[in-house]
Parts: structure tokens; C-alpha cells; sequence
């Protein structure tokens, strides 16, 4: 993350760095306190910026002032100050001016940025990030203000709101493109739905998946590794079900969708792999280590055979191949994905 978006910074600290902490089995809700939330902006250091041949300086003395639960917002605040070029110079302006450290032809400011940062869920189920800019006051304008003013009229202002407003405009997108990458870390809570804002706290709310979890049936490889194959998986859009196969061509049959690789698999017996047995019903597809189908042959299922082989313990560099049962339409659904990718 770029040292010089300061806003960013706090956002990012606050919703991703805590999350990425957490596990991800234990919750559906995830809380922050105000003090926590101040003690990260407090942290925050210094941001530079510049823009050649007008103004440069820095943002600074970050600060929780409160979150607003009516607004649904945080409040956060910052020093910025620096030098700038103003339109107008001359003898009268530079003597007004002239510090020990100042630099000819540049005027010094210092001002305070007031924003509110609101967070919402978005269509895609990750946080979606606006900041507006609500206050811009003029601590100090250096030497005698009031004389300054008149000479600077309403340069001064337009040149701080433009930086305050552009800044807030940029945060917003770096805010939620950074979301956009980092989407890994929120997959491990579920889908975010909602966010709900108190006087002391906020709450992250996440929509985990309906399936019925049913255990590990073995472990697999997220990334080729030597000896494996692809595993194709095939979605029937007649019945809703899912179907997997070393073969790219996957099954002759209608009405199959072809979702890509699931993960890495071995096509022969290795040491510390065991046999998947594959077994259809009209409409569903159950592959388990169990030779009998777990007793399924009884209730309409046809034996396929080994489709697989897995490890039947982890090992470096595998991944749980996880097993789950939509119980509203009889399907299994297998994937490398904790919460069932969020299917409903």
C-alpha cells in the first residue's frame, strides 16, 4: 500500500489488517470499537504530497473524532500544511511572509481536513468505500492573515478545497480497487452483507453459505504440482448439480456448463492417496472414499467406478477438498473453498 494515500491507509488498517487476523470459522459478525479504530488512525504516519510548481506539503496528526451512526460514517480528521505559489507576489507579500525557514516566492499554509468515510456492502458482496470531504478550516495562514487573504482572495480557498476534495476522489477509488485485491481476505468470512454503525462501535455482518457442511473428503492441489491432472467441474442447468471429470471434454450430455478447473487431482494410486468412488443418482453426482457409496445404492444411486485419487491426509502445498449438501434440492457440492464459494 502507497505510503502517500493517508486515507487509504486508515481504511485499509481498519478493515483489512483486522480481518486478515481473525478466524474465519468462528464468525459471522466481526466488531471494532471506537478505541480500537483511534488507536490505528492515531498510528498513521505522515503522507507527503506535491504538485510541481504550486503547492507541496504534508498530512499529518490523524485523529478518530467520531462515527456517526445517523450518517452511517466514520469522522476522521488531519492536519495538512505546506507552501504554496500564489498568484500574486511582491514586496508586500514576501516581507508578510518571510520565516526563517521560508523558501522565496512560496507561502506557507496549515489547515485542518474534516471527512467522513462510509462503508457500505456492494452488489459483488465486498465492502464499497465513499469519502467526502466535510469541513476545511484555516488554522494559520502565515504572517498576518487578515492581509494575506486580500491579497490571495479566493485562490486560497479553491486551491485547498481542490486538494481536499481531489484527495477524498482519490481515496475513494484506491479504496475500493484495494478491496477488489485483497477480496481473498474477506472470502474467508463469508460474503459481506452489511455493516451497521453504533455511537461505540461498528459491526461487519457476513452471509456465510446454506449448504450443509459434510467434512473433508480428502486433499488436493489448488496448483499443478508434478503427477496431477486437472479436475474439470460441470454445472447441469436441467437440475442444478454439479459433475467432475479428469477429462476437458467433459460428459456427452446436454445442458452441461463447463465452470473450469476445481483443483489438481492424481489419475493413478500414489503413496498416501486413496480412490474416490463416484455414484450418480437422476440427479446427483456423490464421490466419496467409501467403496459401498456410503449406502447410497440403496436409495437409487448407480456406481461410476474411481473417478480420482486424493491424499488421504494433508501434505505440503495441499488444500481440503470439502464436501457440502444443498438439503432444499438433494445435490452434493464439492470445492476447495471453506464456505462453499457462498452458494445459496
Amino acid at each position: 500500500m502507497h505510503r502517500r494515500d493517508p486515507f487509504l491507509r486508515v481504511a485499509a488498517c481498519l478493515f483489512l489488517f483486522h480481518l486478515a487476523g481473525l478466524r474465519a470459522w468462528a464468525v459471522t459478525e466481526v466488531r471494532l470499537d471506537k478505541d480500537f479504530l483511534a488507536g490505528i488512525v492515531e498510528k498513521l504516519p505522515p503522507s507527503p504530497f506535491e504538485k510541481k510548481g504550486q503547492y507541496r506539503g504534508t498530512v499529518h496528526s490523524y485523529r478518530l473524532l467520531a462515527i456517526d451512526p445517523r450518517r452511517r460514517r466514520f469522522l476522521a480528521a488531519c492536519q495538512v500544511e505546506g507552501q504554496f505559489r500564489p498568484p500574486i507576489t511582491g514586496p508586500v507579500s514576501e516581507r508578510i511572509s518571510r520565516a526563517e525557514d521560508h523558501t522565496r516566492g512560496l507561502r506557507k499554509f496549515r489547515f485542518e481536513i474534516t471527512a467522513g468515510v462510509n462503508i457500505e456492502a456492494g452488489p459483488d458482496a465486498l465492502p464499497r468505500f465513499r469519502v467526502e470531504v466535510e469541513e476545511v478550516k484555516k488554522a494559520e495562514l502565515e504572517g498576518i492573515a487578515g492581509l494575506l487573504a486580500k491579497l490571495l482572495g479566493k485562490f486560497f480557498d479553491d486551491m485547498v478545497t481542490q486538494l481536499a476534495d481531489g484527495r477524498a476522489s482519490l481515496l475513494s477509488r484506491k479504496l475500493n480497487s484495494e478491496v477488489v485485491k485483497r477480496s481473498a481476505v474477506f472470502k474467508q468470512y463469508g460474503a459481506f452483507c452489511g455493516i451497521d454503525y453504533t455511537a461505540d462501535q461498528v459491526i461487519l455482518r457476513f452471509d456465510l453459505t446454506r449448504f450443509k457442511s459434510e467434512g473433508i473428503v480428502g486433499y488436493v492441489f489448488s496448483t499443478p504440482q508434478p503427477g496431477t491432472v486437472p479436475l474439470y467441474r460441470w454445472f447441469d442447468r436441467r437440475v442444478g448439480s454439479h459433475e467432475y471429470t479428469l477429462s476437458p471434454g467433459g460428459p456427452d450430455r446436454p445442458n452441461l456448463v463447463n465452470e473450469g478447473i476445481a483443483c489438481y487431482v492424481f489419475d493413478h494410486a500414489v503413496p498416501g492417496a486413496v480412490p474416490l468412488y463416484g455414484w450418480h443418482s437422476r440427479k446427483d453426482h456423490l464421490y466419496t472414499i467409501a467403496a459401498d457409496g456410503e449406502g447410497v445404492l440403496r436409495t437409487g444411486y448407480r456406481p461410476a467406478g474411481v473417478t480420482f485419487f486424493v491424499n488421504s491426509a494433508p501434505a505440503p502445498g495441499a488444500v481440503p477438498l470439502y464436501r457440502f449438501f444443498d438439503p432444499r434440492h438433494g445435490l452434493h457440492f464439492y470445492t476447495t473453498h471453506p464456505h462453499a464459494e457462498f452458494a445459496k
